[in-house]
């Protein structure tokens, strides 16, 4: 049944509002096999939202990059928390190398991805950051 739950996180991950009903016409499987399957992942955690993604004219009217950051590591879990709490941070990561995090900003405006830096750079804990916007997507 393992190939039967990859089938059905494939179809979710084209199409996050595909009905229970597509699904199982598309896999050959039953509407309640299906359910069942799609509650036992998200009771599991192999499921654990469900999202929207933007078109490519979307993106182009607002304001992506990557902050590379440097922490205290005494502090990182709490830097992380508070990141975390930030509308702006779209996604989070631990590296190696010379820095300890990475986070994705989105805003609207050049102006809100400057207030937006200008807090996460005040979080104490933090000691570094270096800030890269992103211009344009070449693939996906």
């Amino acid at each position: 049944m393992k190939d039967l739950d990859a089938s059905i996180i494939a179809l979710l991950k084209s199409n996050a509002r595909m009905s229970v009903t597509q699904m199982s016409q598309e896999l050959g499987a039953s509407r309640v096999t299906i359910n069942s399957h799609i509650r036992k992942m998200e009771q599991s955690g192999i499921i654990t939202g469900y999202t929207v993604t933007l078109g490519a004219e979307e993106f182009r009217h607002n304001v992506s990059g990557w902050i590379m950051i440097t922490v205290d590591a005494s502090k990182e879990e709490a830097v992380i928390d508070e990141l975390a709490g930030m509308p702006q941070i779209a996604r989070l990561f631990t590296t190696n190398g010379r820095w300890d995090l990475a986070a994705e900003i989105q805003t609207s405006t050049l102006e809100s991805l400057d207030a937006a830096i200008s807090r996460l750079r005040q979080i104490p804990g933090i000691k570094e950051t270096d800030t890269s916007l992103l211009l344009s997507s070449r693939v996906g």
